[in-house]
């Protein structure tokens, strides 16, 4: 089966397993790790939320964070970004949009935006998202960022609205986060992997364990690579998230898709342990 196939699969079973709760199944949850604990049929916080409400105004409430730091700390730990590339529903939906955001790359436009050189500065901004909303602005003002994030408002608010016509009440932040749901729509189909290079404060938390992860993407050995390398670039050209693969070392960017693995012609590139 090739590994691209089992990534989708991989996909598509996690996606229906987590939202069985909302089919009327008593699973416990409702992709309460990495989805949304606005979803209807969510029994647990998103990771973010959890963050949010330990410092709430400045409490910190470490059993809230205890949650969080272990998912995520095994997740890292183990296999660095992969879950992004292997499990996260908005990178399912992102990998559908992404086919579309590959052919207006030929736009030059479009084109510009994704080869710009802001753009390597632009991937920081999910660690703004992270410390200056996620964490800061809760801690200071109150909850900020799961009010007007765009998962929220795609597998909470919109849900709601269909299975409750009626009965919704919008909230103080409903047409910020409209808007920003829009915009959301617009990177995603405009760029590949937009959110997640950009905007994703899981992947900001899950990015540095790239750095010392169990599992990784790395080429062969050194010697083998400089001899047989075609220099091609087959690898870069297919990785969604526009990382420059040849030079790549444990980069924060990856998520473990194996695209590059499938587009080497001489199979200088491996998954690698340890």
């Amino acid at each position: 089966m090739k590994l691209q196939l089992k990534r989708l699969l991989s996909q598509i079973l996690i996606f229906f397993s987590a939202n069985l709760g909302a089919l009327g199944f008593k699973t416990g949850f409702c992709y309460p790790f990495f989805y949304c604990n606005s979803c209807p049929a969510a029994t647990s916080a998103c990771p973010l939320r959890a963050i949010e409400q330990s410092v709430y105004q400045g409490s910190l409430k470490w059993r809230l964070l205890l949650f969080p730091i272990l998912i995520l700390g095994f997740f890292g730990v183990t296999s660095g970004r992969a879950i992004c590339g292997w499990a996260c529903p908005i990178g399912l939906l992102q990998r559908g949009t992404g086919k579309i955001a590959r052919r207006l790359k030929k736009y030059p436009l479009i084109k510009k935006i994704g080869q710009h050189p802001i753009e390597h500065y632009l991937r920081y901004m999910k660690y703004f998202v992270l410390i200056g909303l996620v964490i800061l602005s809760t801690a200071l003002i109150g909850f900020m960022f799961t009010d007007i994030c765009p998962v929220g408002m795609l597998t909470g608010t919109i849900p709601t609205l269909i299975l409750y016509p009626g009965k919704f009440v919008l909230g103080p932040f409903f047409w910020i986060a409209l808007i920003i749901f829009i915009l959301f729509l617009v990177l995603i189909f405009t760029v590949e992997r937009g959110w997640c290079r950009y905007f994703c404060p899981i992947g900001a938390i899950l990015a540095p364990f790239n750095k010392i992860s169990i599992l990784h993407v790395a080429r062969v050995d050194e010697e083998t690579f400089q001899k047989e390398c075609l220099h091609c670039n087959a690898c870069s050209n297919v990785c969604p998230m526009g990382i420059d693969v040849p030079n790549m070392n444990r980069s924060p960017e990856c998520i473990l898709c194996g695209k590059c693995i499938n587009a080497c012609p001489k199979n200088l590139i491996k998954y690698e342990r340890g």
